[in-house]
């Protein structure tokens, strides 16, 4: 019966809106003509990995050098807009989009947890053209 009790609860929690979310929010100024970087973070209202990124995530990639040089923008799935120039559509959230100069240079479609998202963040900065 706990078992049967515990799916039940998080069903329901899933359905319900996600009132702690924050999608949709941009956080950070949109880049401007002196910022060359920036990371993209595409998530949706209630999308539970979204949360977890900015709940363990978010807080030490603000602090940390690719932080520095790549500051963060969050923009709702639904909201994605022609001045938004990514390679391919957005599938999956949270998607981080790493961006040049407004022109998409690599992403990561999914949460990978953290210490891959900072392994990847750093190729993804290396390899930039």
């Amino acid at each position: 019966m706990p078992t049967i009790l515990r799916v039940l609860i998080s069903a329901l929690l899933m359905l319900a809106p996600g009132a702690a979310s924050r999608a949709g929010l941009d956080v950070e100024a949109p880049a401007g003509p002196e910022r060359i970087y920036e990371l993209i973070v595409v998530e949706a209202d209630g999308c539970i990995y979204c949360q977890i990124f900015r709940r363990d995530v978010l807080p030490a990639y603000r602090v940390s050098e690719q932080g520095r040089k790549m500051p963060v923008r969050f923009v709702d799935i639904n909201e994605l807009g022609p001045g938004l120039d990514f390679n391919t559509a957005v599938d999956i959230v949270p998607t981080f989009v790493v961006v040049k100069s407004q022109h998409e240079v690599g992403r990561i479609s999914g949460y990978v947890g953290p210490e891959n998202f900072f392994h990847t963040i750093n190729y993804l900065l290396g390899s930039a053209p």
